[in-house]
């Protein structure tokens, strides 16, 4: 009982520090706040315009509301994403090598630092999704818990897979550009902008956007609050995406303990 009790407070201890990192990227967070804003208030309106019902079975205000649970989920994935230059800057200044000489488990350091980072992410994304809720004009209790847990649960995946890109390639330079890469494509290819009906016209696209893990958690979001209007052109099947999510969950988080655990060594950052 006193291993897990140590275990527990390590791993809060991890989630405070990840959250006092996150807050000191005010300017980073206050930049993608006023993205956002843009995007849901200006292009969200002019594309809910030209969007042709006939094609995909929505009106101009449906699809708004499919389009700016859409853009949550993105930038849910970017923040938690940019967590990627905050692990380099702590490789370069020492930190993370200060944490592996701690008499924290490697298992344990991992899982902490995946969680704190994802829950930071969350946190901060919280006023952009009450934002979300208060334009699509929803607030069932049940559907917004079961959402903010489900973007948690994405958030912390993610997390897991920044740790480990991060502390295996090991280099700054290769971190920003895979970074942007990374997060420039599972955007774009995925059901944020477009639905997955729309998308089986072309069969690349869209076999990428059913294994982009955005799609999946979008289109959750989407069926939670208005099902009878998104059943018919989400990704999968609800317990199909959720599952996905639960696995990615799952692999990423026991991938950065491994990662950690087995491969990771002080000195070596370029």
């Amino acid at each position: 009982m006193q291993k897990i009790s140590d275990d527990l407070r390590a791993i809060v201890l991890l989630v405070q520090w990840d959250l006092t990192k996150i807050v000191r990227r005010v300017i980073f967070v206050a930049m993608r706040a006023v993205w956002f804003a843009v995007q849901v208030v200006v292009f969200g309106q002019v594309l809910a315009q030209m969007v042709n019902a006939k094609v995909i079975g929505l009106d101009a205000s449906t699809y708004y509301n499919f389009y700016i649970f859409g853009i949550y989920t993105s930038i849910l994935f970017t923040i938690t994403a940019s967590r990627a230059y905050d692990i380099a800057e702590e490789f370069e200044e020492g930190i993370i090598e200060y944490q592996l000489s701690l008499p924290i488990k490697r298992k344990v350091l991992a899982f902490g630092r995946a969680i704190g980072s994802g829950i930071a992410s969350t946190l901060f994304t919280l006023p952009m999704f009450v934002t979300v809720l208060i334009l699509a004009k929803e607030a069932d209790p049940l559907a917004i818990a079961i959402s903010i847990i489900s973007a948690l649960v994405f958030s912390i995946a993610i997390s897991g897979l920044v740790l480990s890109i991060t502390l295996s390639i090991k280099s700054s330079d290769a971190t920003d550009i895979l970074m942007g890469v990374l997060d420039a494509i599972l955007v774009r290819l995925s059901t944020v902008f477009y639905p997955a009906v729309v998308l089986k016209n072309i069969a690349p696209y869209y076999y990428g956007a059913l294994m982009n893990p955005l799609s999946h958690v979008a289109d959750i979001l989407r069926i939670l609050y208005s099902f009878e209007d998104f059943k018919a052109i989400v990704i999968s099947h609800p317990l199909a995406m959720a599952s996905y999510v639960l696995g990615l969950f799952m692999g990423f988080t026991f991938l950065a303990m491994y990662i950690i655990e087995k491969k990771i060594e002080g000195g070596g950052w370029k």
